[in-house]
């Protein structure tokens, strides 16, 4: 067998799929059929949409994976020199072996929704369709597959036991997208418990083999497929160049260990999980030395462990066997640690070009996230098309601030920003800077708090807070002491319920420039008292979570224009940004197309 059907081997799901197994299927193409056809209620019809999106999707990634493993090897990223000389060396190489094989040069644009496929969140939306049409076999294979990819999500976890509960299925939905190596983990764990010592040594010994081809294949891409989220910083010079691969190499292999993880609302690694099952269907098949070994690589993964700690002893002190740790097991954990010490390098202080204005667990605030032109770009925007009291609807028809009399909002949210393109009446440009900065905001958010779960938006909003001229402004706040995700209690905890946002997990704000007199952003602890005050300037970013106390200074002289951002880790709140994307692309063209050839 060729190294490269070796390798497809490998990375081959448990459902084949030759009938999307071509580069003419285009997954994005069909990710917005599917959304469109959710949306007019053919919910079968966006079930198979969104079902062949995704196997189009995992058959290009192995196509991709192959030509990075014709072109590169897994090599240890020693230092950011030899980093980049790696790079730059292979990618001609990768690029043409992948616009040869699937008509790009790269395996997608967007690394955020590449990461939502290949968690296989979409099956959160198949589910829902499967729901709405009683299909229920579809209903649940769906909310297992999302679960098997997803294990601590609370909210599918619940909602999968009530399935079980409400319909008569003669036993377990399997998921319909099993990873090899998981397939064979669930069959050596069934075999342990039919004491089948033999088929149970056999599969789980395979499982450890596969899951870690698995991984070292996703980190071996890594190498060249890292996070292609727009930035504002562009690379400049060599050395900058090289941080940036190393950044974002070891953040993407960091993933490849979170996509691995598939056991549900545990502590203990999958990869111990397999060793404990191992260790004992070796003892009770007479394997003792393998066992032994097995029993102390575990110890290397999770060491406190009384029952394994145990056995270990009794392997080389009853038994008089040395009890050796696995070189697989090891190789392992050396790649892990290489992994993360290129984690550890990317958060290095000396690489950041933005100055941080304050910095804890939950919150942080940076200046230097927009240029002077960006700033006044989206402030002509806001001016040219923001609306009174947007957001707020029993307010639309007031003079005055929702939260301040003494002052007047206006603002626009991203999606009518669209509309007013589509309808003619501003420019492509102009939105699409607005959609970019939003965009690069929740990766600037992503990378501060190191999220492994992936970041979707709730509500964007392109604000202006102003001072009534002539009145004088003497309350305090713009926007009171509050939190975006629950209801501040006098007491001072917060009660996280309906109708409060609950869904919202993260916030961030990205300002424009600074007003004449006040408007400070400030963060309080929980009896109130300001922690951190930020008097705004273009450019300045703050970040939070949800549950953060803060507010908004009242604007006493001048404007204050900010972009306002709600995240949640819900893909089911999330607005789209595929579509308003490609609503901006429909635009674009719409307006060459009555362009004559010398005005192109």
């Amino acid at each position: 067998m060729s190294v490269l059907c070796l390798l497809l081997s490998l990375l081959t799901l448990s459902e084949a799929e030759p009938q999307v197994g071509t580069k003419e299927v285009d997954f994005l193409k069909l990710r917005t059929q599917g959304f469109e056809a959710y949306a007019e209620n053919r919910y079968s019809e966006a079930a198979a949409l969104f079902t062949k999106a995704i196997d189009n999707f995992w058959w290009r990634r192995r196509v991709n994976t192959m030509c990075i493993e014709q072109c590169i090897k897994d090599r240890t990223l020693v230092d950011e020199v030899q980093t980049i000389s790696v790079y730059l060396s292979t990618s001609t190489c990768v690029e043409t072996c992948c616009q040869g094989k699937l008509g790009s040069p790269v395996l997608i644009p967007d690394s955020h929704i590449e990461l939502i496929f290949r968690k296989n969140q979409y099956y959160d939306v198949i589910q829902a369709c499967w729901h709405y049409s009683r299909n229920y076999t579809g209903n649940i294979e769906a909310a297992e597959t999302f679960l098997l990819y997803n294990p601590d999500n609370v909210g599918m976890f619940n909602r999968l036991q009530d399935l079980y509960k409400m319909f008569t299925v003669d036993s377990r939905v399997l998921p319909r997208r099993e990873p090899h190596y998981h397939t064979q983990y669930r069959r050596g764990v069934e075999a342990y418990k039919e004491e089948q010592w033999g088929p149970c040594v056999y599969y789980l010994d395979s499982a450890i083999e596969n899951f870690i081809r698995s991984t070292n294949l996703c980190r071996a891409q890594c190498t060249y497929q890292y996070d292609k989220t727009p930035s504002k910083h562009k690379v400049s010079t060599f050395v900058s160049a090289a941080v940036e691969i190393v950044e974002n190499t070891g953040q993407c292999r960091s993933q490849c260990y979170e996509d691995m993880e598939l056991r549900p609302f545990t502590n203990s690694p999958y990869l111990a999980s397999i060793l404990e099952y191992l260790q004992f269907c070796q003892y009770s098949l007479g394997s003792i030395q393998e066992a032994a070994d097995t029993a102390v690589s575990y110890t290397l993964l999770h060491k406190r462990n009384p029952t394994i700690n145990e056995n270990v002893e009794v392997f080389t002190t009853q038994y008089g066997v040395p009890a050796n740790e696995r070189q697989d097991i090891v190789d392992f954990l050396n790649n892990y640690k290489v992994d993360t010490a290129l984690l550890e390098k990317s958060d290095s202080p000396q690489k950041s070009e933005e100055e941080m204005l304050f910095s804890t667990s939950t919150s942080y605030g940076a200046r230097g996230f927009l240029s002077d032109k960006e700033c006044k770009s989206l402030i002509y925007l806001a001016k040219e098309i923001s609306i009174e009291n947007d957001g707020y609807d029993s307010y639309k028809d007031k003079d005055s601030s929702p939260y301040n009399t003494h002052e007047k909002f206006r603002g626009i949210v991203l999606s009518k920003a669209i509309k007013l393109l589509e309808e003619g009446d501003i420019e492509a440009e102009e939105v699409q800077l607005y959609l970019s900065v939003v965009q690069a905001a929740k990766a600037h958010l992503e990378k501060k708090f190191k999220l492994l779960k992936p970041l979707y938006f709730d509500f964007i909003h392109l604000v202006q807070r102003s001072a009534i001229d002539g009145v004088e402004n003497n309350s305090e706040y713009s926007h009171p002491i509050h939190a975006d995700n629950c209801y501040i209690q006098p007491d001072g905890s917060c009660n996280k319920s309906p109708p409060a946002f609950i869904q919202r997990d993260w916030s961030a704000i990205v300002y424009l420039n600074s007003p004449e007199e006040g408007g400070e952003f400030v963060i309080t602890d929980k009896t109130l008292t300001v922690t951190e005050s930020v008097k705004p300037t273009c450019g300045d970013i703050v970040g939070f979570s949800a549950d953060t106390y803060h507010g908004v200074k009242a604007v006493r002289k001048g404007d204050r224009y900010a972009i306002a951002l709600w995240f949640t880790h819900d893909i089911s709140k999330a607005e789209d940004m595929f579509l308003l994307q490609r609503k901006i692309g429909q635009a674009k063209d719409k307006t060459k197309a009555h362009l004559t050839k010398d005005e192109l």
